[in-house]
């Protein structure tokens, strides 16, 4: 299995150095141009031949372009970060994904590279080490979406712990720290907040409130939701129609996420959910 990984990793790893030399390389093409240009085409002669206006119109399209070349550059090596970032959000495989990250190499943004990690862990089933993680993250040097899965995976590990009451003060803490004028920050915050409640209704066993809070998670995604969202909205509903003894609607659920969910976490625990329901199905059969 760790050779498999390792070699869908380098794959991925790879297209992603194809797409930043490429990156890199047009840099410095732009670089060459705009030398060129400001050197050796826009010396101050040129405003007497085309006038000072026009000077000013060519000079300002000079930098135009180079700017527009430069993000050219940022467009093609974000491309090429997507292909790492599929493993996790589209083929639902958090191991290749973890591998991808540990051949990665950089100097800045260690508290958002610690919380990718952490995601990966989380969602390999290893709730310890994603904890571990986590409590050496400097949390103020975390923005937005790395942020929001900060507080989402330390919320969830509380409640899986039983100690739900301290996810609130995840929440207070949030609220505390984010910018009321920031409409995304809002948005997270009610994606928290609607993942937490559905937590709490699910230990009160108010069914009908955890899958209108589930609902609410849902939205607030903005139709913006990747296959690995996808799968764990999926088994939540799983979880929720068994409690509320929609057994059918249970078992398609769980069947999509066993059949789609990858190396998800969840597919152990939806195998394990269908075979809870197989064998009480069976009992019941025998005994009628």
């Amino acid at each position: 299995m760790e050779k498999d990984i390792e070699l869908k990793a380098g794959e991925i790893m790879r297209k992603y150095r194809q797409y930043k030399y490429i990156s890199w390389g047009i840099v410095l093409l732009d670089i060459i141009f705009l030398i060129y240009m400001v050197v050796f085409k826009m010396d101050y002669r040129i405003s007497y031949i085309v006038g000072g206006f026009a000077s000013l119109l060519l000079t300002v399209s000079v930098f135009a372009l180079y700017a527009v070349i430069a993000a050219a550059a940022v467009f093609v090596k974000w491309i090429g970060a997507l292909k790492i970032d599929q493993a996790l959000y589209e083929d639902c495989d958090p191991f290749v994904y973890e591998a991808c990250l540990n051949k990665l190499r950089t100097l800045f943004y260690k508290e958002r590279f610690a919380c990718l990690h952490a995601m990966s862990q989380y969602y390999q089933g290893n709730v310890r080490g994603a904890e571990e993680i986590l409590r050496n993250v400097n949390l103020y040097k975390l923005k937005g979406i790395y942020k929001l899965n900060y507080y989402i995976i330390m919320s969830a590990i509380l409640f899986r712990r039983g100690e739900g009451m301290r996810a609130a003060e995840l929440e207070q803490s949030y609220r505390a720290r984010m910018k009321k004028n920031n409409k995304r920050e809002q948005m997270y915050f009610r994606i928290l907040c609607a993942g937490n409640n559905m937590y709490r209704a699910m230990e009160n066993k108010d069914y009908q409130s955890a899958f209108k809070f589930l609902e609410q998670r849902k939205e607030n995604e903005g139709g913006k939701t990747r296959k690995w969202t996808l799968i764990g909205f999926s088994m939540w509903e799983a979880r929720i129609c068994k409690a509320m003894g929609d057994v059918e609607s249970a078992r398609q659920r769980l069947n999509y996420v066993i059949s789609e969910g990858g190396r998800l976490v969840y597919v152990t625990e939806a195998e394990n959910l269908l075979r809870e329901m197989n064998s009480i199905a069976d009992g019941e059969s025998e005994n009628g």
